[in-house]
């Protein structure tokens, strides 16, 4: 099942975060703080995959001014990962966009993450910018992009 996030959750997200990128993403890692400021936050959302009643992964967006949305991040507890957890919150979020009248949804991934990389073009995401040095490793992010019909 697949729901917005409350403050039930802060403790398992922050879990689930340090256990997904503590290493290699230490520098984008979310703190208990920023989940718990999600609830005070018109401009994000984390919607939460629940397993057993149980917070097993989560994504999480944020509004730009112009309406676009920005995927900022989705992990599944490594414990889940394999069951296609991650690609069910990746169609919510997308599901979400269309529902609700996003135009555009963006996001960024390193740009070693082959990976990814495909499934997003697979997926209809285009490429629109590398930011050099975006990462505490010196690695860029590629930007990327889709726009859903309004």
């Amino acid at each position: 099942m697949i729901r917005n996030m409350n403050g039930e959750d802060i403790d398992a997200l922050t879990a689930i975060e340090k256990a997904c990128f503590e290493a290699g993403y230490a520098d984008k890692m979310m703190s208990r703080e920023d989940f718990a400021g999600v609830l005070q936050d018109d401009q994000m959302t984390v919607f939460c995959c629940v397993e057993d009643g149980a917070v097993v992964g989560y994504a999480s967006l944020f509004s730009e001014a112009d309406g676009k949305l920005n995927f900022d991040s989705l992990a599944v507890s490594p414990d889940h990962q394999g069951k296609g957890l991650g690609e069910q919150l990746f169609r919510h979020v997308e599901r979400y966009c269309e529902e609700t009248g996003v135009p555009q949804l963006n996001l960024e991934i390193k740009e070693t993450n082959y990976t990814l990389l495909k499934r997003y073009h697979r997926y209809g995401y285009k490429c629109f910018h590398i930011e050099q040095d975006f990462y505490a490793d010196g690695w860029g992010a590629i930007r990327m992009l889709k726009r859903f019909a309004v």
